[in-house]
């Protein structure tokens, strides 16, 4: 079979002839491979699927002989002159013809405009394509429009659609005067080929590393010659994050406008600049929340290398209505698609909790979305999915939870008694073998299952100690914040005027989440209607006379109450902010830094005192 043709057409042609059972496919073309307006991927991939690519070679005949196809004769080229196009015109060899066999051909030289039915008035380009304003696609003939092939040759379908658009546009601003502004609209949409303004991007740094672009996963040549399977399976994780990072947002948005004209409601404002604003306040309320653990350093339990080991978040993205599968529970198959819901889930409990590896605290919630799970699983996939909860210890501490315990257990939820210690899976079926030790039955069990989901723990937000440091919250060994008093006062902080609420105290169930916004919300406003707030006297001080100016109290202080005066070249105190905790004081080197009512003549006449008393008694 020949293909006469260099575009991604004839590749197209050429590679699914050879998976329709073509014993030889060529593809002839009049130009060098550097010429060929196919991309440099399709010419590859034929390549490597046997395609016979043969250059610099033009057809001259259709050979038929007793009426039936002989081949095609043909005449070797050599390179000229470049013609409009900018490639070098190909020039036939004199003597140099021969004939190429063939039971089939199949020509792909391309397309042009057909333009007999247009008036005189409308100006065609040296391409033969209609001329056309850039910005609004309007042609010589006022109100008459134009896009597609038809203006910019040859292209793909995106282009297409997108020209469409912009025409849309353009259309609505004429008859519209309210319409946004259409040179903004237009920006980054389909340009007409014959627009020979250049394209401007900005310089790279130099502290940049330019890195090469990552390629994507393609099947073995032998077995996506013989099928239509998708030849590109796209990136792995660790690619697409490779290739993510090469981005160096220069860009950014282009100005389309196509927001504005997507959003209902009317809430992008292109005009809005970026400003910074200082506001007063009398309190602040912290509810910064939490981080998901990530469990792919724990490797045994498969999680990012087996495709059906997900995390509970993940779990719920999958059940939402909003999800990728529209609510649907279904499995992945090997390559990453949708298939059939699970016959068998094992939910693990404690994935980082109560691990004295990662985190000793139990993270509270992590049992009853477990219970949550199993009741969507029977309730979605028709009551015939066998679902087996692995727990240390089921804690359903909450109103209304032991009723919903029993509930998933009528259901047919199975539960087991020891933690799970790896998920594997077996090659032969291809399912997860989850391996956990029933503590309550003394043995060690492997169970085969086709999904495992991950009950992963709450963590402190990575960024808490930043936010720690600018509000003045102490952390606790676990990352969360620290309240004044766990019983006394929980949730106010050792700075007045700041509380805590939710997640970012410890981890909390929903319903204690919005007891304690409702607490902290109710006493900010006892400090608004206060009015004034009273502040220990029991506070440092810096003598000034005293003070060399080391800064040794500034990285000390854990509230960020002191600050230097670079004008008297000495540290201050902020009255308001500090706590009396005596850190600068047992530390400054000079001895500047005291507490009030605790400097050192006070607790030298304090003791002289007792002492005087103690030997009178």
């Amino acid at each position: 079979m020949v293909v006469i043709g260099g575009g991604n057409v004839a590749m197209d042609a050429a590679r699914c002839a050879g998976r329709l059972g073509a014993r030889r496919v060529v593809i002839l073309y009049r130009r060098t491979e550097m010429e060929m307006p196919a991309q440099k991927e399709e010419i590859r991939d034929a390549r490597e699927e046997g395609i016979e690519i043969l250059t610099l070679a033009s057809p001259m005949e259709i050979m038929v002989e007793e009426g039936r196809l002989k081949g095609v004769q043909c005449i070797k080229n050599r390179l000229g002159t470049p013609d409009r196009s900018g490639r070098r015109a190909p020039v036939p060899v004199e003597g140099s013809e021969f004939l190429l066999e063939a039971d089939l051909v199949i020509p792909a030289v391309g397309q042009r405009p057909d333009t007999p039915w247009q008036d005189s008035a409308l100006q065609l380009s040296p391409w033969g394509t209609v001329q056309v304003n850039p910005d609004t696609m309007e042609t010589t003939m006022e109100g008459i429009f134009c896009l597609g092939d038809a203006v910019t040759g040859p292209a793909t379908v995106i282009e297409a659609v997108a020209a469409g658009h912009q025409v849309v546009a353009a259309v609505e601003q004429r008859l519209s005067a309210s319409r946004p502004d259409l040179e903004k609209m237009s920006q980054g949409i389909l340009k007409n080929q014959n627009n020979d303004e250049a394209e401007e991007y900005l310089p790279i740094p130099d502290d940049v590393a330019i890195a090469s672009r990552a390629e994507p996963l393609n099947l073995d040549p032998d077995e996506r010659r013989l099928s239509f399977e998708e030849v590109d399976q796209g990136f792995t994780r660790e690619t697409a994050t490779a290739e993510a990072e090469r981005c160096l947002n220069c860009g950014g948005c282009c100005e389309c406008m196509q927001c504005v004209e997507a959003c209902q409601v009317k809430a992008v404002d292109h005009e809005m600049k970026a400003e910074e604003e200082k506001i007063k306040v009398g309190s602040i309320i912290v509810a910064t929340g939490f981080d998901p653990m990530d469990p792919t350093p724990m490797t045994q339990f498969g999680y990012d290398r087996f495709p059906n080991v997900i995390t509970n978040m993940e779990f719920e993205r999958l059940s939402n209505a909003t999800g990728p599968t529209g609510g649907k529970i279904l499995l992945r198959d090997e390559k990453g698609r949708f298939a059939a819901p699970p016959k068998s889930v094992a939910i693990l409990h404690c994935i980082g909790s109560r691990d004295v590896n990662y985190h000793t605290y139990c993270s509270r919630v992590c049992c009853m979305y477990a219970l949550k799970y199993a009741h969507l699983l029977h309730e979605k996939c028709g009551g015939e999915t066998l679902v087996t909860n692995f727990y240390i210890d089921m804690r359903c501490f909450g109103k209304g939870y032991e009723e919903f315990y029993q509930r998933c257990q009528e259901e047919g939820t199975r539960f087991v008694r020891g933690k799970a210690a790896q998920v594997r899976m077996e090659p032969v079926t291809g399912k997860l073998m989850v391996l956990a030790e029933d503590t309550l039955m003394g043995e060690v069990m492997e169970t085969p299952v086709e999904m495992v989901i991950l009950c992963t723990a709450m963590e402190a937000r990575k960024d808490s100690r930043d936010m720690g440091r600018i509000l003045g919250i102490n952390q606790g060994a676990d990352g969360f914040f620290l309240e004044e008093h766990p019983k006394l006062a929980p949730l106010s902080t050792a700075t007045d005027g700041v509380f805590l609420a939710g997640s970012c105290q410890g981890p909390k169930d929903i319903p204690d989440t919005v007891a304690q916004a409702s607490g902290a919300a109710a006493k900010s406003l006892a400090l608004a209607t206060k009015g004034d707030v009273e502040i220990s006297s029991t506070i440092s001080f810096i003598d000034p006379d005293i003070c060399a100016g080391c800064k040794t109290c500034i990285g000390l202080c854990p509230y960020s109450a002191i600050d230097f005066d670079e004008k008297r070249r000495v540290s201050v105190v902020n009255e308001a902010l500090c706590k009396g905790c005596g850190s600068c004081s047992g530390f400054c080197p000079s001895g500047a830094a005291q507490v009030r009512h605790f400097n050192q003549k006070q607790l030298v006449a304090e003791l002289e005192g007792l002492f005087e008393t103690m030997e009178a008694k």
